[in-house]
């Protein structure tokens, strides 16, 4: 029989891991957000200098 300790102990690990895998889930999704953002503002730069090209009749 798995002694009172013991699982005590097991359920402060698997809360430290849950801990750590939720940090680092945190981190990827904040660099794919970054990324993304700068993609879109690329693509805006973009075609905002294509509309402004077309407005002056270029």
């Amino acid at each position: 029989m798995i002694s009172r300790a013991t699982k005590i102990t097991t359920l402060f690990y698997i809360a430290i891991l849950g801990v750590i895998l939720t940090t680092i889930y945190t981190i990827i999704i904040m660099i794919q957000g970054s990324k993304t953002m700068k993609m879109i503002r690329y693509i805006y730069n973009q075609n905002k200098q294509r509309g402004e090209h077309e407005n002056r009749g270029e």
